[in-house]
């Protein structure tokens, strides 16, 4: 099991708001962006970054501008730690942002203003997204709001992907790109980080899938080409937009055939298993026909004697099989170990809880007031013990 650490640091910003604001960010390996992501919350009462066990110098980096970093386990999406960072902020209103999300430079004066008299409990940001490094307001993803801001207990999380949080109030509000309060995402610097992204998310069975209807594969691409399409401002052939409507399209596209292949229970690994095993048995047989055919040419005195080339194909197969039955378990351990991420956050949250109540009371062992009080509870014990002889 990993366990988990956390380093506090003493804050190094002066809160702008009343210290009822927590900011908290899940990280992993994003040494390029933490230190801009983080420097934009010095507002906050209370900045925590959650690291996801980040190979890179993102710890490091992320401890110079928080008062708090927590370590957990690795696991593929941030939806699976999201329910965690946010348990461990103090604040009423929780700001919670991804590693590659950097607020506005004057987002903290209109979120300030705005939580010294809230209109709501859960606030909508707007968040200029930079896919391939680009924004451009005629694609497909402007303007777009994402719940960010919001108090305490206004939101709970799931691990869903894309679909891992619900709203318990309906006092919400879209702020304006004019208010300040604006997301900068820097998420996908090229088409290859889009697709290792769009293949990591797409593999994980507990996450919000592309709805379709019908068994055609060919309709629903073309579909969700011309939906995301439509969605852009300018359709110019070569264009910025259509590029990034055809990458959002493609991700659909992925996810779909994903569930094609569970809705069929195709295996590909067990069936290239089965073939490797047939395709070896097959080279057995001819090694060991030609085998005989030199010792027959040969005159060797051995010529006549079988060989059990069924023997030979046998034990090829089963290795074929060992190993194909190998790679199986090998997948199911990962999936447990992910499986048992949220129990080992649970673990580690009541280690915590178990070394606070620790603290306290060797705080109260520690006071004056216990050892004044000492003699006094010494002739409490002889009463009760006097009392029970008698």
């Amino acid at each position: 099991m990993v366990p988990f650490t956390v380093r506090s640091y003493m804050p190094l910003h002066a809160a702008a708001v009343p210290e009822t604001l927590s900011a908290v960010v899940i990280s992993y390996n994003r040494a390029a962006l933490i230190g801009t992501c983080l420097r934009a919350l010095g507002f906050a009462g209370e900045v925590i970054v959650v690291d996801k066990s980040s190979t890179d110098a993102t710890p490091e980096i992320a401890a110079r501008h928080a008062d708090r970093v927590i370590t957990v386990p690795w696991t593929p999406t941030v939806e699976a730690t999201r329910a965690f960072a946010a348990a461990q902020c103090s604040g009423d209103w929780i700001l919670c942002l991804d590693d590659d999300e950097c607020l506005d430079p004057g987002a903290g004066a209109g979120i300030g203003a705005e939580l010294a008299a809230p209109r709501a409990n859960i606030y909508f940001l707007p968040r200029r997204e930079y896919i391939l490094g680009v924004h451009d307001e005629a694609a497909y993803y402007w303007p777009e709001h994402h719940a960010r801001l919001f108090r305490r207990g206004a939101i709970t999380f799931s691990g869903t992907v894309h679909g891992g949080s619900t709203l318990c109030s309906d006092r919400t509000l879209h702020l304006p790109p004019e208010s300040g309060v604006v997301i900068h995402h820097l998420s996908h610097r090229d088409v290859a980080e889009w697709i290792e992204k769009c293949n990591r998310y797409t593999t994980n069975p507990d996450r919000r899938r592309a709805n379709h209807a019908g068994l055609d594969l060919g309709a629903f691409a073309h579909a969700r080409i011309d939906d995301w399409l439509t969605r852009t401002k300018d359709t110019a052939p070569g264009g910025y937009p259509t590029a990034v409507a055809l990458l959002r399209a493609v991700y659909d596209i992925v996810d779909r055939l994903k569930t094609w292949e569970e809705e069929r229970d195709l295996d590909g690994s067990a069936e290239f298993a089965r073939l490797c095993a047939s395709l070896d048995a097959g080279y057995a047989a001819l090694t060991t026909a030609g085998s005989r055919a030199g010792c027959l040419a040969r005159g060797s005195p051995d010529a006549a004697a079988p060989v059990p080339a069924t023997e030979h194909a046998a034990l090829r197969a089963r290795i074929a099989a060992l190993r194909a039955d190998f790679d199986a378990k090998t997948e199911e351990a990962t999936q447990l170990t992910a499986a048992l991420a949220p129990t080992i956050e649970r673990l580690a949250r009541a280690e915590q809880d178990l070394a606070a109540a620790q603290r306290r009371v060797e705080a109260i062992e520690a006071s004056s007031s216990w050892r004044v009080t000492a003699g006094a509870r010494r002739l409490a014990e002889q009463a009760r013990r006097l009392a029970r002889r008698g």
